[in-house]
């Protein structure tokens, strides 16, 4: 039987078509998902630099009743106070990036340090974006270039400030402590709930979407250093 040439050309039109589409969607698709790698063509590297590793080392043994934490992204320790303006601040901030942040032993950030690289300076609008970002938060925002800090022994007071030095805890802030982590947990109970909706969010994977409802005291206060002795 033979066939319409209208209809065959019908029929090619399509079948071109199709290959066409197949590769328009290849294409759009994202690298990390076309093709699993053959080779893992990668190579380890250290996260800091020369400079790095030395201020790091000094914060260290400046510090010794902090936690100091590198290559900090700005969204790790905030978050957008009203959940529905969450997306448009992740998109600001996801690329926001801090040297070092020093931290109270429960995990608040008290203040960032960043190293002036002369070979990847950031752009003036994503320092005023970060130093915003840090006033907002009342996080004390220290900057210098490398190898330019102070020596050992002031280097305490230029990381946290001179009045946020002061004496060992007693039993009266330590029971304050405890009062805000009661707090805390009903706090956390009462929220479940609204949290629970984000789950199913395309992004909710990241922390900065997980709305924490941790009041902690010491959040926008000032730290206290942990006894060095056992006794209390």
């Amino acid at each position: 039987m033979q066939l319409d040439p209208l209809l065959i050309g019908v029929m090619v039109l399509a079948a071109t078509a199709g290959v066409l589409l197949g590769v328009v969607s290849q294409r759009r698709r994202p690298a990390s998902q076309r093709e699993w790698p053959r080779r893992w063509n990668l190579n380890a590297r250290p996260i800091f630099t020369t400079d790095e590793r030395i201020l790091f080392k000094e914060l260290r043994a400046a510090l010794p009743n902090h936690v100091v934490l590198a290559k900090l992204n700005l969204l790790r320790f905030c978050q957008a106070a009203d959940e529905f303006e969450a997306r448009s601040w992740y998109d600001r901030l996801h690329t926001l990036h801090v040297s070092f942040a020093v931290c109270t032993p429960n995990g608040s950030v008290v203040s960032v340090i960043d190293i002036e690289s002369p070979n990847k300076a950031s752009s003036a609008r994503s320092q005023r974006m970060k130093e915003a970002v840090l006033e907002a938060c009342r996080v004390r925002y220290v900057r210098c270039r490398p190898g330019q800090w102070p020596h050992q022994a002031l280097i305490a007071a230029w990381a946290l400030g001179h009045s946020q030095i002061g004496p060992a805890p007693n039993t009266i802030s330590d029971s304050l402590h405890d009062a805000n982590d009661e707090v805390a947990r009903k706090l956390r109970q009462r929220r479940a709930e609204r949290a629970a909706r984000w789950a199913e969010s395309s992004f909710a994977q990241d922390s900065f979407f997980a709305f924490d409802s941790r009041l902690e005291g010491s959040l926008h206060t000032e730290p206290t250093p942990l006894q060095v002795s056992g006794k209390r």
